[in-house]
């Protein structure tokens, strides 16, 4: 029998957290065969036909695998780098850190990974205007929230999300006595 070839996987990349439903495509698969991505192997694999198997990518650290597709005789073949994970995003900052409970603070959040699409939320209640500016920053306005320290959420498509706990304070309203 010939090698197996490996010759694209789509989607091309994915969370770190893996989960995510890949074609492989390329030549010479046969029943029984195995993929792994960094070395780690895949789950829910289906050998569709001679040039395609699906399967559900592994968990794996951010950044460029490779890709084997290995056949039940041994026989293997790999696509380097033919597949990226992408890092979940990092809540470094929010300023300014406080704002009125009635919200409609204009807010810059500073971290890494952020990605177009972003959401974010403050005290679970979802900021509104988001705009991602770059990777490393988003500008959004705050929601109304009762008095206190709340944890800032930013969520990039791929669900991959992170916390900045009690990144922004919503401050009490004066009190007239």
């Amino acid at each position: 029998d010939p090698p197996p070839e490996v010759t694209s996987v789509s989607p091309t990349h994915g969370p770190a957290s893996g989960g995510t439903s890949v074609t492989i495509s390329g030549t010479a698969f046969v029943d029984g065969a195995s993929a792994t991505f960094g070395g780690s192997l895949a789950t829910g694999l289906t050998v569709v036909n001679s040039t395609t198997i699906t399967c559900t990518t592994p968990a794996h650290a951010a950044g460029a695998v490779d890709v084997v597709v290995t056949n039940p005789d041994s026989q293997s073949d790999t696509l380097a780098s033919g597949y990226t994970y992408d890092p979940p995003p990092e809540v470094t900052s929010v300023s300014p850190t406080h704002g009125p409970a009635s919200g409609g603070t204009s807010v810059t959040i500073s971290g890494t990974a952020f990605v177009a699409g972003a959401s974010v939320t403050f005290g679970g209640s979802a900021a509104t205007g988001v705009s991602v500016d770059s990777a490393t920053q988003i500008r959004c306005t705050t929601p109304a929230h009762a008095a206190g320290a709340v944890d800032v959420v930013v969520t990039n498509p791929d669900a991959q999300s992170d916390t900045l706990v009690g990144g922004y304070t919503y401050d009490a309203p004066p009190e007239v006595t």
